[in-house]
């Protein structure tokens, strides 16, 4: 959003009208212009980005898809536990969706399902976390390393249902597994465990 504000505003500076360019005066014209900085990598550096993640975890795979071109949506597959889809913006995950290994990902016009949420409560609580995740995970410098921190984090969910909570000891607790995941250790905790 930034970055096409920064070019919209660059635009109508070009094109001011003589009328309101008079009216704004003379400070208006010491002002200098700000150029927009862009966040855009090149797509073949997101690519090989997201291929040398998908070698260091040999039980996640990871398929890249270019909808609108440049960005890209990933479809996360986990063991047989869950399905994630991650919706980036060069290496900028801008949003996470986290379904059941066995729920549909596409649309009826195979077109990835960036929207609808799970039907499961337990991969509802995963999509919260994962949102959470993405606050916690910022290094703007470095942004290769936040996907990477992302997906190690995101992959802590390959014995979602077969890890107890580090805190209670138990497996269930309200019917749903331990969901949330420590950012620095991985270890599962259930969400009322967790604080």
């Amino acid at each position: 959003l930034q970055y096409h504000a920064g070019l919209a505003s660059s635009l109508l500076n070009q094109q001011s009208l003589k009328r309101s360019a008079n009216q704004m005066g003379t400070s208006a014209k010491r002002r200098p212009k700000v150029q927009p900085s862009t966040l855009a990598l090149p797509t073949q550096y997101v690519d090989d980005v997201i291929s040398r993640i998908g070698r260091m975890f040999p039980d996640m795979s990871i398929e890249l898809f270019r909808p609108n071109g440049t960005s890209a949506v990933l479809l996360v597959t986990l063991g047989k536990v869950l399905k994630a889809i991650v919706v980036m913006r060069s290496l900028f995950i801008d949003r996470t969706i986290v379904r059941g290994y066995h729920e549909n990902v596409y649309l009826e016009d195979k077109k990835l399902d960036i929207w609808s949420k799970s039907n499961y409560q337990a991969f509802q609580k995963v999509t919260d976390h994962a949102t959470t995740a993405l606050l916690h995970y910022q290094l703007p410098q470095m942004p290769d390393v936040v996907v990477r921190s992302f997906m190690t984090w995101l992959r802590s969910y390959i014995k979602l249902f077969q890890t107890p909570c580090q805190r209670c000891g138990k497996y269930l607790q309200e019917g749903l597994p331990p969901t949330w995941r420590d950012f620095r250790t991985l270890e599962a905790f259930h969400d009322t465990c967790r604080q």
